[in-house]
């Protein structure tokens, strides 16, 4: 403050003004201003969240995960994990040597598939929406041989459509 004259007369100016308070009398209704004071604040409304306990919204978020899980597995997960091989793409162009057959509707699809395993056919399409499977044949000779045999399959085939 010795060096600063500025700092020194705001020290000054403080010393006074705290002098004039002590000096000056008290406000007689000095507690019911407070009372006053103190209802106002007690009166202002509190925030939406203050008594809300966490654990209730960290539940609801660990439902919401569960959830997401679960309808992940049903639809996602079996997409993912199928076997290649089983069926063909839209883009994957069929055998050659292939015709159309309509099988009895009791036929299972071990049976069909039981049937033309030693024909050398496959399934490459189907069924329709008229029961129409269509079946290829790598070489020409098995779709030929593969005709007679299923013409002549009478319990499983209703007919054979070139």
């Amino acid at each position: 403050m010795a060096k600063d004259t500025s700092l020194a007369a705001e020290v000054d100016l403080m010393r006074s003004v705290r002098a004039e308070l002590s000096s000056a009398p008290g406000h007689e209704n000095a507690d019911a201003v407070w009372d006053r004071l103190s209802a106002e604040i007690d009166a202002e409304p509190q925030a939406a969240n203050d008594n809300r306990r966490p654990w209730r919204q960290t539940l609801k978020y660990a439902a919401v995960a569960v959830l997401a899980v679960a309808a992940w597995q049903v639809t996602v997960g079996p997409r993912i994990n199928q076997v290649p091989g089983e069926f063909r793409t839209a883009s994957e162009q069929p055998a050659a040597f292939a015709f159309q057959v309509k099988f009895v509707e009791s036929a299972t699809l071990g049976e069909i598939t039981a049937l033309l395993a030693p024909l050398g056919g496959t399934i490459t399409d189907g069924p329709s929406a008229l029961g129409l499977m269509r079946i290829s044949f790598a070489e020409a000779g098995l779709r030929e041989e593969a005709l007679d045999v299923l013409n002549n399959s009478g319990e499983l085939v209703e007919f054979v459509a070139e």
